[in-house]
């Protein structure tokens, strides 16, 4: 979890880096060449050692990231073959020297979760992870980038994920670097490829020269992560009377959102990242999971119209509404999981702890919407696969309702019934004009 920030004037980006230094308790640094100024805040997870990192500068280039590439020691040996030497042993020197090998093309090789950018002195190469795990934002005139909205005064666009941009101090050019494609799958051997991506994704991000944990809720998603790794420190959210805490520190934590939100789950977000940050640096969790494999309750009757009128054609107008599980995954993927993700990052990086998803893994996302429907939802199952594969790791699991992060807000606030949300979107709504006056 790390701050990065560009502008052409310093005192801004000193002024932002100081707005965002939740984010990156450990280093802080600008590089600036009179031209163009970039900042970066670091919270140091790989690489505990090494100098000049925050940013990270070598011949003509500088770096700002924020995130990491979980591959980097496989690419770095890669790079080593084609002549590269490296004088540190983080991920930070293994993208920027990716980009100087591939060009735009490394991000095709990147296995993780990032927003960066690259300054050569006459253009501004920026990137973002496919999920939109990593946040950054953008002013185009004048030029100007952030990890966070409020840094921006949030008169800012969101930069989009798996797009990168390039601005040549005229204009900036944003374009696509991945499209969803599907692929086959061998449907006889499609459980044991989901394991082994699995281990592969959790195998990699666990790596850290730091502790890290897991959010753990009991369900499908973070039980099945479990069985892939000892994990030394797991963390439960449990909802108790949290009345008096809720109104004291709802302020802060929205200012830590940058956006008003419809969910109350941010405060269990909130008491999960205070309650792991005295114990690790980084956890994993399992978002992503209900968009990719069909998790959502709300995707059942859909799915169960979608199917109903291709058997039934004749009586189309009787199955409605009608969905695919594929299409509602995705659309939410690329819609509402954003918030999700912004909220997971936000509360996070207010205790200086990054966050990471093993579901939101390249080959993972494409894997799963290539799946047939029924490996998805079959009747009133869902996540067919994900329950098939951890029943098959630990037999001894027992399956709950899903309820998602419950925090009782309701109670808390005094509303009953369906008020509780309009108190809490009125709430909101009054702390967000003091922080925009």
């Amino acid at each position: 979890m790390c701050s990065i920030t560009g502008s052409q004037n310093k005192i801004q980006v000193e002024a932002m880096l100081q707005k965002m230094k939740h984010r990156a308790p450990d280093d802080q640094g600008i590089k600036d060449d009179g031209k163009f100024v970039l900042g970066m805040g670091r919270l140091s997870i790989i690489d505990l050692k090494s100098k000049g990192l925050c940013p990270y500068t070598e011949d003509k280039f500088t770096l700002v990231f924020n995130g990491e590439i979980y591959n980097y020691l496989e690419l770095r040996k890669e790079l080593i073959t084609k002549g590269w030497k490296f004088r540190t042993d983080s991920d930070s020197e293994v993208l920027l020297k990716s980009y100087r090998e591939w060009g735009e093309k490394c991000l095709d090789k990147f296995n993780g979760m990032f927003a960066f950018a690259i300054y050569d002195g006459k253009e501004i190469f920026l990137a973002r992870d496919i999920a939109g795990e990593k946040p950054l934002y953008y002013i185009e005139k004048p030029f100007q980038f952030a990890s966070e909205a409020k840094a921006l005064g949030f008169r800012c666009e969101e930069f989009p994920p798996a797009n990168y941009g390039i601005y040549d101090f005229e204009t900036l050019k944003i374009k696509k670097y991945w499209e969803l494609q599907a692929r086959d799958i061998d449907l006889n051997t499609a459980e044991e490829e989901l394991i082994f991506l699995l281990e592969d994704s959790i195998k990699l991000r666990t790596r850290s020269d730091v502790p890290y944990g897991l959010y753990y809720s009991e369900g499908i998603d973070s039980s099945l992560i479990d069985t892939f790794h000892d994990f030394k420190y797991k963390f439960t959210y449990e909802d108790s009377d949290y009345a008096t805490e809720f109104k004291t520190t709802f302020p802060e934590i929205l200012y830590h959102l940058d956006y008003p939100v419809k969910s109350f789950s941010p405060f269990g977000l909130w008491k999960l990242a205070e309650m792991a940050s005295k114990k690790v640096k980084v956890v994993l969790s399992g978002e992503g999971a209900d968009e990719l494999f069909g998790g959502y309750v709300r995707y059942i009757h859909p799915e169960f119209n979608y199917q109903a009128q291709k058997i039934f054609p004749s009586y189309r107008s009787m199955f409605q509404p009608a969905e695919s599980v594929h299409t509602a995954g995705w659309r939410e993927f690329t819609g509402n999981m954003r918030e999700l993700l912004r909220m997971g990052d936000r509360m996070s990086s207010a205790f200086g702890l990054e966050a990471r998803c093993p579901f939101l893994d390249k080959r993972i996302i494409e894997f799963a919407f290539s799946l047939p429907n029924y490996l998805k939802i079959n009747g009133l199952e869902t996540k067919v696969i994900l329950r098939r594969i951890l029943e098959r790791r630990n037999p001894l699991y027992k399956h709950i309702e899903k309820k998602g992060l419950y925090c009782s807000v309701n109670k808390w606030i005094g509303s009953k019934d369906g008020f509780g949300k309009s108190a809490y979107l009125a709430m909101q709504e009054n702390i967000w004009k003091n922080f925009q006056l």
